[in-house]
């Protein structure tokens, strides 16, 4: 087994994205380091890496060990954003009306709560299709479409129209950020699985493209994005990453 092959069975098997890359390298400088020692005892270049490669134990059982030590935790950015923002906006309001403003006189309370609970649970739904998509906390129309309109801002707005108490702001706040960290997590959850079924897995291309196509893996046809490659019809591919649920691809050596 080459170092190549034992980090991408090793990297499989660890589910959060964040420490992923940084283990990887780690691992791969002690199998440099182990090869290395191996040889100055006198060890030929192959021997040396399979000998590091065997001190560094089972891929999968020390993928799954690492996993276990980082496992994926909450969006706390999310929920910290959702809190200050919530409050900042809270603030406002109530500055506003120590200084006459009257809100009642743009709607009825009641108007303003229904519209406070549209916009809140349409936050609910965009935050998870940020989640899906793979989108940063904070984005802009550059990036791959998406709007400014920020579905923890819309959450908060809503919040604030609903609750007319700083008692009811916080209770909503808690409400509302149990079921953003809950949702994310499941979306979360399916991603992971559905990576570690389709990383590193290898195929070929159905037809040309240089960005979205289609590729042939384990005799089913998926949706593919490439990295920047021109792929053409025939190339062996190979799964190398996830962009929210989507399947990144690269050209690989011949199958």
């Amino acid at each position: 087994m080459k170092a190549d092959e034992y980090l991408r069975i090793l990297t499989k098997n660890i589910s959060n994205r964040k420490i992923r890359k940084e283990i990887c390298v780690e691992m791969k400088n002690h199998i440099t380091d182990q090869k290395e020692a191996y040889i100055k005892m006198g060890y030929c270049d192959e021997d040396a890496e399979n000998a590091a490669i065997k001190d560094m134990g089972d891929p999968k059982a020390t993928g799954e060990m690492l996993d276990s030590i980082h496992p994926v935790t909450i969006d706390w950015p999310q929920v910290i954003a959702l809190i200050i923002i919530t409050l900042a906006l809270q603030l406002v309001k109530k500055l506003l009306e120590l200084n006459g403003s009257d809100f009642l006189s743009i709607a009825p309370i009641d108007i303003l709560r229904i519209l406070g609970i549209f916009l809140s649970v349409y936050a609910l739904v965009w935050i998870g299709i940020e989640k899906y998509s793979d989108l940063p906390l904070f984005y802009g129309k550059s990036q791959r479409g998406g709007s400014n309109a920020n579905g923890v801002f819309i959450c908060s707005l809503g919040i604030v129209m609903i609750s007319h108490s700083l008692l009811q702001t916080i209770i909503l706040i808690c409400i509302f950020a149990s079921i953003i960290s809950i949702e994310r997590f499941i979306i979360e959850s399916k991603r992971i699985k559905k990576e570690q079924k389709f990383l590193w897995q290898q195929g070929v291309a159905c037809e040309d493209f240089n960005y979205k196509g289609k590729g042939l893996f384990d005799n089913a046809t998926k949706t593919v994005y490439s990295q920047r490659q021109s792929i053409k019809k025939g190339d062996p591919l190979i799964i190398v990453n996830m962009d929210g649920f989507n399947l990144i691809v690269k050209k690989a050596e011949p199958l």
